[in-house]
């Protein structure tokens, strides 16, 4: 097992979570670094969906119809298949963040809620 420093004062905080909740200090620290890189995960998607938007009209035209698969802004692969893709990006770059988009004729597609309703008849 590794060992990983924790500042003084952060140690004397997670010491006295896992007392008052009653769980182990390594379930703090693994569940918040769990956090944190996912976190950090979202970070790199929110990255490459700007750098998608900006370079949208040049993907466009090389790329409209198809999956592409984009890490530190660039192409890296695409597809037809969005699950051949898929499979070929995650044996190349394995847990790394990496965005796989359709390349569509507007960079963003909008959503619309209408709302719901729970049984009985429509509103």
């Amino acid at each position: 097992m590794s060992t990983v420093t924790v500042a003084p004062d952060l140690y004397k905080r997670i010491k006295e979570a896992a007392q008052e909740y009653r769980i182990s200090a390594d379930t703090i620290v693994s569940e918040a670094t769990r956090r944190y890189l996912w976190n950090l995960k979202r970070q790199k998607i929110s990255e490459e969906s700007r750098a998608y938007r900006v370079q949208h009209e040049q993907l466009k035209k090389q790329y409209l119809g198809r999956y592409i698969a984009m890490y530190n802004g660039q192409v890296v692969d695409d597809d037809d298949v969005f699950q051949a893709l898929r499979q070929r990006v995650l044996q190349k770059f394995g847990d790394t963040a990496v965005m796989i988009t359709l390349v569509q004729e507007t960079p963003e597609t909008t959503l619309t809620w209408r709302g719901f309703h729970l049984g009985g008849k429509p509103a």
